[in-house]
């Protein structure tokens, strides 16, 4: 009987083989020279065929069946790694991989799991810094807005600036997060410069459609900016001189393996070369800074801690002096301005491995946005008599933010993100002081001061989410989540529940088709009527008037990738926006917030189109082709803005073309080419001029004055009237290298419009002056360009 029994066990062994225990395989991927942690490493096992990819701290976690394994670690620029090893018990491999000049090629890529071709998630892209520096530069100023704007979908917003606008959306509805951060300022020099330097920037990410549920605040995208920690091995760094600016970035340990410190800094000096140009009676300065600098200690394989510091400021000033002699007394006038503004974020953060398959990040951060604007004005007459009047404008925006994400790898076939923050927000509208004396003259009290009323604003922003990137088989995943606000102020709470979810179906090995659905809310607005960014812009919170805007959005897209190094994509989408704001008929935003409530209204926007992409990955020649044709537009209710008509968005622009090429001549010479080309965009414009005649005494003769009989009245006769001339412009650049004894030295000369196009700033209409008869059609439009043919050259050396 026995003998039985077992002869039946061996039989139901081989029907019914034991099945594998599988084990947890964790740790950080970081660069083999400089310890830095590399985002986004992939991380493939051959025996499964299952992969992940590390997180924005460098951390990875796979589970598979325990037995012989073989895993292989890659990651763009760097050689690929195989580690072959029994598999027994949960195990931590920290995997070093070594740089592979052969691989650096100048590319967008991505990592699976959340950006690109490959991912669950669609319309997102992950930005080498590679790529960015090989950007042709204006003013000897490699940008990542510049990047990001050759991409589909993307509208520049005015020629030459660095202002985003995304499918449909304002400039302030773009996430913009400094090392998880936001920052509210994001560029200098009126917007053609953002505060990022490529040297102190580690990996970019733009989102733009199926947002994950950790990002809410904004309506059209994210931009992800992450810095480097600094090398725990060696010294290093780098410093570049341009036309405009200077920079300056160095690196490396405090204590080795331990503790590593990374310090950026740039400045631009026109206000330093221009001064010896000036007359003594006259002095004006413009400047502008950034300053980076990040503290990393390691200590243990459990736990990190970073702290980082950012400023950046632009500064203008000018001071004037006249003096004049009237009626045998002289007069001096001293008068002028100083104006700074600009962000400053101090955060610290902690990463804790609590086991194989969690890993949490807290991040505890102060955000300071602010503006401060002095003017003065001396009158004096001899020295008896004189009358001083100095004025103080002030505005600034304050965050505490508490952050805590977690990762969580419960399988291979899930990685679950979650966590929650707390926003604390003070909105400190502008306070204005004025303080005026006189002596001498009497038409003032001595001692006159204004105090305008600063009434600050305190609100609070709670925040929790939760997402899945769920393997379901071989063909099909999807990334699932929600994000869960609320937003209290002036005793009033606001709340908003964001699903988001998105799909992936490998149809071949070379087809992907996806589709995404995602809701956002937005809480603040920035105050602007300017085409271009300017320092009295001003950030204000939802009110009890005024209600959070929201954005659905759906998107579907296919992928192709049978032709080598090569990849082909298609994206639809639909956004409808609901409490869009547009400044009321005949109003605008001045630099004051005061009764900003009255002076807007409340509308439904809509965005769809197509974008298509062409991009080469690999060899000697780089780059992508995007086309995108889209429309956008906004409308109010009846009796409202444009008579409650719908009306076309300013930057609704039908089609926008965008080339990006690299070519790499040698090890000593390469090229970079952008090119783009967009059709205009709309403006209001008063095309002609009506009169309306008042009877005044009988008068036959007709002014332009109310007093003499006629006034004079802009006809406009619907909001954005008129569309632009297209615009177009082709930017190269040249780069010569040289490897030296103790670095590398690279000469890089670029061209900006290279072939001169007369692109539209501005238009405007020019009449001329009337006296005795009505006015004409309207007189003709002018073009104003801002940004012609202009050449630069830098110098970089990297040591």
């Amino acid at each position: 009987m026995q003998k039985k029994q077992n002869s039946i066990r061996k039989k139901e062994d081989r029907v019914l083989p034991r099945q594998k225990r599988r084990y947890t395989i964790s740790g950080y991927v970081t660069d083999c020279s400089s310890s830095e942690t590399l985002i986004g490493a992939n991380v493939i096992s051959h025996n499964t065929h299952q992969g992940t990819a590390s997180n924005s701290y460098g951390y990875y976690s796979i589970t598979v069946p325990e037995g012989e394994t073989d895993l292989n670690f890659s990651y763009l620029g760097y050689a690929a790694k195989n580690c072959k090893f029994r598999l027994h018990k949960d195990t931590l491999i920290n995997v070093r991989l070594s740089s592979d000049n052969r691989l650096k090629e100048i590319i967008v890529t991505s990592k699976q799991d959340e950006a690109g071709i490959l991912a669950t998630g669609m319309d997102a892209i992950d930005i080498p810094v590679d790529q960015i520096k090989h950007t042709p530069a204006l003013l000897g100023e490699t940008d990542v807005m510049r990047t990001i704007q050759l991409l589909p979908g993307i509208q520049s917003g005015t020629a030459g600036t660095a202002g985003l606008y995304v499918r449909g959306g304002n400039a302030d509805e773009n996430l913009i997060l400094l090392d998880g951060i936001p920052v509210y300022k994001v560029d200098h020099l009126f917007g053609f410069f953002s505060v990022f330097t490529p040297e102190a920037m580690k990996k970019v990410t733009f989102f733009k459609g199926s947002f994950p549920a950790r990002f809410n605040g904004r309506l059209s995208s994210v931009i992800d900016v992450r810095t480097k920690d600094g090398d725990m091995n060696h010294y290093h760094g780098n410093l570049a001189i341009g036309l405009l600016t200077s920079r300056f970035n160095f690196e490396g340990p405090i204590v080795k393996g331990k503790t590593s410190f990374n310090l950026s800094a740039r400045r631009s000096y026109s206000d330093l070369v221009a001064r010896p140009f000036m007359s003594k009676d006259e002095k004006f300065g413009y400047y502008f800074y950034d300053f980076n600098f990040k503290l990393n200690h390691k200590f243990s394989d459990f736990d990190r801690l970073y702290l980082s510091y950012y400023q950046g400021r632009d500064c203008m000033n000018e001071n004037d002096y006249d003096t004049n002699t009237y009626n045998k007394h002289t007069y001096y006038d001293r008068y002028g301005m100083n104006m700074a503004w600009g962000n400053s974020i101090t955060s610290l953060r902690w990463n804790h491995v609590f086991n194989d398959r969690l890993f949490c990040n807290t991040t505890v951060a102060l955000n300071n946005y602010k503006i401060h604007l002095m003017s003065y004005d001396n009158d004096e007459v001899g020295a008896n008599a004189y009358e001083n009047s100095t004025s103080h404008y002030n505005s600034n925006i304050k965050d505490l933010n508490v952050l805590t994400d977690f990762d969580y790898y419960p399988s291979t076939a899930h990685h679950v993100k979650f966590g929650a923050g707390y926003i604390y927000h003070v909105f400190c509208p502008e306070v204005t002081n004025v303080q005026c004396k006189d002596k001498g003259s009497g038409t003032l009290p001595i001692d006159t001061v204004y105090n305008s009323p600063n009434h600050d604003i305190y609100a609070h922003e709670v925040s929790a989410y939760a997402e899945d990137n769920w393997k379901i088989n071989d063909r099909l995943q999807a990334n699932w989540g929600f994000d869960l606000s609320a937003f209290h102020v002036q005793g009033k709470s606001y709340y908003s529940f964001q699903p988001r979810l998105s799909f992936r179906y490998q149809l071949t090995n070379s087809v992907a088709l996806k589709a995404a659905y995602t809701k956002m809310t937005q809480y603040v607005h920035l105050l602007t009527s300017m085409p271009i960014t300017m320092p009295t812009d001003l950030w204000v919170p939802v009110t009890k008037k005024v209600r959070p805007m929201q954005a659905n959005q759906f998107s579907v897209g296919g992928y192709y990738t049978g032709l080598k190094n090569w990849e082909i994509s298609a994206e639809a989408y639909y956004k409808s926006m609901n409490n869009v704001l547009e400044y009321k008929d005949g109003v605008s935003f001045l630099g004051f917030s005061s009764d900003w409530e009255n002076l807007v209204e409340m509308g439904h926007g809509r965005a769809f189109g197509i974008e298509f992409m062409l991009q080469k990955k690999v060899g000697n020649n780089t780059g992508w082709l995007s086309y995108t044709l889209s429309k956008s537009d906004r409308k109010f209710s009846k009796g409202g803005i444009n008579g409650g008509e719908r009306f076309p968005y300013a930057y609704d622009r039908r089609h926008t073309i965008n080339i990006a090429y690299n070519r790499k001549f040698s090890s000593r010479f390469d090229i970079d080419l952008t090119w783009m080309f967009y059709t205009g965009g709309t403006t209001s414009l008063a095309l002609k001029k009506s009169a309306i005649i008042i009877p005044d005494c009988g008068r036959s003769y007709y002014s332009k004055n109310v007093g003499d009989g006629v006034t004079e009245v802009d006809y406009v006769p619907h909001r954005n009237n008129y569309r632009l001339p297209s615009s177009h412009t082709l930017c190269l650049g040249f780069n010569f290298h040289k490897k030296t004894k103790h670095g590398m030295r690279t000469w890089n000369i670029s061209l900006y419009n290279a072939y001169d196009a007369m692109n539209p700033t501005l238009i405007y209409r020019k009449t001329s002056e009337w006296y005795g008869s009505l006015p004409s059609s309207g007189g003709k439009l002018v073009k104003y360009t801002l940004l012609p043919f202009i050449p630069s050259f830098t110098y970089i050396y990297s040591f």
